[in-house]
């Protein structure tokens, strides 16, 4: 796991650049095609990534995410600070390349 310090743009473009390469892609060929629709960009929202990254899963497993938390209050709260804001940077980079809207997710 990164350190809040380490995540930016150039990290998004790292770890995630093939999703920025295909918001870049549709959007080539959406012009190419003259559609004119939105193109939504995605992703779960801390919580919930934080719950499939202790448990599998932020519904079947809620009660292993929840054991997590009350035995890792320190590290559930860094956590969450970092995912928080990897999707920042990881939403923005999809707007920054393409995406018309957003929808953040929560499970």
């Amino acid at each position: 796991i990164p350190s809040i310090d380490q995540i930016n743009e150039a990290f998004v473009e790292e770890k995630l650049g093939h999703v920025l390469e295909a918001v870049r892609q549709i959007r080539q060929k959406m012009r190419e095609e003259n559609k004119d629709i939105p193109l939504i960009g995605f992703s779960a929202a801390p919580w919930t990534l934080l719950f499939y990254m202790v448990g599998g899963s932020s519904r079947k497993n809620t009660d292993i995410g929840m054991k997590w938390l009350n035995e890792h209050p320190e590290e559930s709260k860094t956590l969450l600070e970092i995912l928080t804001k990897l999707v920042i940077e990881y939403m923005s980079a999809q707007v920054e390349n393409g995406a018309h809207m957003l929808q953040v997710f929560e499970a």
